[in-house]
């Protein structure tokens, strides 16, 4: 009893060591532990990567090599876990060698060597207090010289996995694990005509804006026009290379997204410019706090626009390089778009979810803080003509272009944290994912690039491409004005050169009439 108590109060002083989690794959649900911890003894991070390493081994399962291979695979690859021991309990050597001992030349037979993960001299030999491991109940006798079962011959990673460089069972490209094929269909088509309306809109957006068109002006305008003109781009790069060129291009065997060229350039024009979009819109929100909350001059507004700069190019860049470091990049199954966490929760989570979030969230900040002080500052009606105050028309424009696009980024965060959280579930076929969110998160991502239309939407847009073109058409040729010369009038000293008018007329100047001069020429005058 008092030794009961004393174990007791040690583990009631000890700290929790290690975070335990559900058992969520369904193989290893059943075999008297329901809590397991990650990483796993096979390596991988997440239960999702384990549950597709093993269905690989289900094909041996059902042969029934060893009674224990089950129990062995699950002690490994999801291996007990309780918070008073730091490292996870997987399985002593003895039953390692044990279903090793009979299923090994199962799979030399068939040309497959036994896994390095599964290598007995990693286990420990006996399950003691030092190291805590799972023995496992006797086998039982099983004749290994039965006939093979055709499943083992393909003995791989399962019905619609394969393995990828990693060594890892991710789902074949070809496959339809959580779409069919009419929705993925309806997907392609639903992204390619939105991408296309929005690179033409934006690119004109952001070419108007250039030489001086538009409603209002504003320098972040045109960076954000541009970034959406680059995202409609890669979304068109992939439509015109393919579904499969982009992450299969050996026809369903898929590899890592960066060793192919068009996948990278995809991943690039979408990540890179999608968050540079989200942080535009925050310098955006800044912008218009600096001009119109706080009414600063042009020249501290240029030295603002230089920051901005720096930041909105700056941060997105060191997302996009970590992304790059992880060699997460991998292809989409529902539209075959190469980007990062579409097999990797963590990295969705890490890398997409969380910047867009921290975007909003200081976008919001921005965009609060200028509606306060532009309430609680007058503002004319017009411009005053020694001043740099803005117009109203133009600063409320200004906001509310602000103000809208938050709604944009809020739908496109709901859908990534709906596929977020339900992601395991839809693998394990529990249920379908909304066809409709995904068509949402694609749509919202390219709204904004196709309502840049209505910045432009104005005369002064007009005005501003009539000059463009009159300056590129062909230019009229001005006359040459040919200078004239004086003309000089050689009269004789004894010839007057006027003589007076005629008799008939009199003398006394006409009273609504300017009297005529008349000259004649008499003959002797030389012209020169």
């Amino acid at each position: 009893m008092f030794f009961v108590l004393f174990l007791f109060a040690i583990g009631r002083a000890e700290p929790l060591l290690r975070t335990c989690e559900p058992i969520r794959v369904e193989m290893c649900t059943g075999l008297g532990y329901n809590m397991t911890g990650m990483p796993n003894l096979g390596g991988n991070d997440l239960q999702q990567e384990a549950d597709y390493t093993l269905k690989s081994f289900s094909p041996l399962i059902q042969y029934g090599c060893s009674s224990q291979l089950k129990l062995f695979l699950c002690s490994v690859y999801v291996p007990m876990c309780t918070e008073k021991v730091a490292n996870p309990i997987g399985p002593c050597r003895g039953l390692c060698e044990n279903v090793r001992s009979r299923c090994y030349p199962v799979l030399k037979g068939f040309g497959f060597s036994w896994p390095e993960a599964l290598n007995c001299s990693r286990f420990p030999l006996e399950n003691n207090h030092e190291h805590m491991c799972m023995e496992g109940p006797k086998d039982k006798g099983i004749d290994i010289t039965a006939p093979v079962d055709p499943a083992v011959q393909k003995f791989d990673c399962g019905r619609n996995y394969v393995r990828n460089e990693r060594g890892i069972c991710v789902p074949s490209c070809d496959t339809n694990v959580m779409f069919d094929d009419s929705e993925k269909n309806f997907a392609e088509v639903w992204v390619t005509v939105w991408a296309m309306i929005c690179f033409v809109i934006s690119l004109a957006s952001a070419l108007t804006l250039t030489i001086g068109g538009g409603r209002v002006k504003a320098r972040p305008l045109i960076s954000l026009a541009l970034c959406y003109c680059m995202v409609s781009a890669g979304w068109a790069l992939r439509m015109f290379s393919g579904r499969m060129s982009s992450y299969c291009p050996n026809g369903g065997t898929p590899e890592d997204g960066l060793s192919n060229v068009n996948c990278a350039f995809v991943f690039l024009l979408i990540y890179y410019f999608g968050m540079a979009a989200n942080a535009w819109w925050v310098c955006l929100c800044a912008w218009w706090v600096a001009r119109v909350g706080l009414s600063w001059p042009p020249e501290k507004l240029r030295s603002l626009g230089s920051v901005l700069h720096v930041c909105a190019w700056g941060l997105p860049a060191a997302q996009t390089v970590a992304a790059l470091v992880r060699r997460d990049v991998d292809s989409d199954e529902l539209t075959g778009t190469c980007y990062i966490g579409n097999r990797n929760s963590t990295t969705l989570l890490a890398l997409v979810l969380i910047p867009d979030f921290a975007y909003f969230l200081l976008g919001t900040f921005f965009l609060v803080l200028g509606c306060v002080c532009v309430i609680r500052r007058p503002r004319p009606s017009a411009a005053a003509p020694l001043t740099a105050s803005t117009p109203r028309k133009e600063s409320d424009f200004l906001g509310t272009v602000c103000a809208l696009y938050a709604i944009p980024t809020f739908c496109v965060m709901a859908s990534i944290y709906y596929e977020y959280t339900n992601r395991e579930s839809w693998l394990r076929g529990a249920k379908k994912p909304a066809l409709w969110a995904f068509l949402l998160r694609h749509l919202m991502s390219l709204f904004i690039g196709v309502s840049t239309v209505f910045w432009i939407w104005s005369m002064k847009t007009v005005t501003a491409w009539r000059a463009v073109l009159r300056r590129l058409g062909p230019r009229k040729q001005l006359p040459v004005k040919v200078p004239t010369m004086p003309v000089l009038r050689y009269v004789p000293p004894n010839v007057p050169s006027t003589l007076s008018t005629s008799s008939r007329h009199s003398a006394r100047p006409h009273p609504h009439r300017k009297p005529r001069v008349h000259h004649v020429r008499t003959g002797g005058e030389t012209i020169i």
